[in-house]
């Protein structure tokens, strides 16, 4: 019997998993929940964008997860972060054990321990869509560091690209190369004008530089500009080897002891990711992005960072981080 994949929003994002799911080789069913009528033709169109074997594939649309009759195999959630936890908990409810969940995983520290509650109550496994630790540049680029080597972590990029929306990659990034989650930062840098969300207006979105340092000594910096040009720029340093990538226009340099020499590095999307990830998860029960419990104290920081921010900004407290 095949397996049943239910993807939970079908939107700029959810669209990309589903084009994965399709390149799967095994014979799968896709339930796809999406009440936007706009989404729904989105996912369709970029459907037929691509080539894929229909005949391994069954996939139904749906307007609401009370219309799945089936538990699925692994859940995407694709949603907006905004009310996130509490569709979780339904789908929970429903039978569904399995999950990817899009970063942010929520919007808030309580639903965050609301949801590793209900997780652990369910005896369900859930994985952060951080996906950048399952770049075959950057697993080549870890290979080269001890692990319990003191790291540098940098970004440098054009504000456009947004810092809220992708410091949450660079944190579990980070995470990873240094075998190290605890990490403390500091919003000090952040600058006072916010730029808007292309999601939505209700999301906010930050620029400035954000710093933080774990307890191994580990350094990270991000900084997200309007100044800066439309490169993406990461540099990693550890103690004998450095490493200078811009994963827009898919160009590394690599300096160390020896000659600087060249390496190849590719930018890897959703839309091919995904198709390992369910894979792996059917497989193995497990991944290469992090567990949910794993990702906790990144978002923790984040919210706490970005809420003292905003308090600045607009003088009142935020109980829930409006980022997405």
């Amino acid at each position: 019997m095949g397996k049943k994949i239910a993807l939970i929003g079908c939107g700029e994002v959810g669209s990309r998993h589903l084009q994965a799911l399709v390149k799967m080789s095994q014979n799968i069913t896709i339930d796809v929940v999406e009440p936007n009528r706009n989404s729904q033709n989105l996912g369709k169109k970029r459907l037929n964008e691509i080539s894929y074997n229909k005949r391994n594939h069954n996939i139904f649309w749906f307007n609401s997860i009370s219309e799945l009759d089936k538990k699925s195999d692994v859940a995407i959630i694709a949603t907006h972060a905004r009310g996130r936890v509490d569709l979780i908990e339904k789908l929970l409810e429903g039978g569904h054990k399995r999950f990817l969940i899009e970063k942010f995983v929520c919007q808030s520290t309580t639903e965050y321990k609301n949801l590793l509650s209900s997780m652990k109550k369910f005896k369900a496994k859930g994985w952060v869509n951080t996906n950048l630790q399952c770049f075959k540049g950057y697993q080549k680029i870890k290979k080269c560091f001890k692990p319990t080597e003191t790291l540098s972590l940098s970004v440098l990029t054009n504000s456009k690209y947004g810092l809220s929306t992708q410091s949450i990659h660079y944190l579990a990034l980070f995470s990873w190369l240094t075998n190290n989650n605890q990490i403390k930062l500091d919003g000090k840098y952040l600058k006072k004008e916010l730029i808007p969300n292309k999601r939505s207006k209700s999301f906010k979105e930050f620029q400035g530089t954000l710093i933080g340092i774990n307890d191994d000594n580990s350094f990270l910096k991000l900084t997200f500009l309007p100044s800066f040009d439309d490169s993406l720029i990461v540099k990693i340093s550890g103690k004998n080897i450095h490493f200078i990538l811009d994963e827009i226009h898919n160009k590394i340099s690599v300096f160390n002891e020896k000659k600087p020499k060249k390496w190849n590095f590719k930018f890897e999307h959703v839309s091919s990711l995904t198709t390992k990830i369910i894979q792996d998860i059917l497989k193995k029960d497990d991944c290469l992005l992090p567990l949910v419990q794993d990702s906790y104290h990144s978002h923790s920081e984040l919210f706490q960072i970005f809420n003292a921010h905003l308090k600045k900004i607009f003088n009142k407290d935020f109980k829930s981080c409006p980022i997405t």
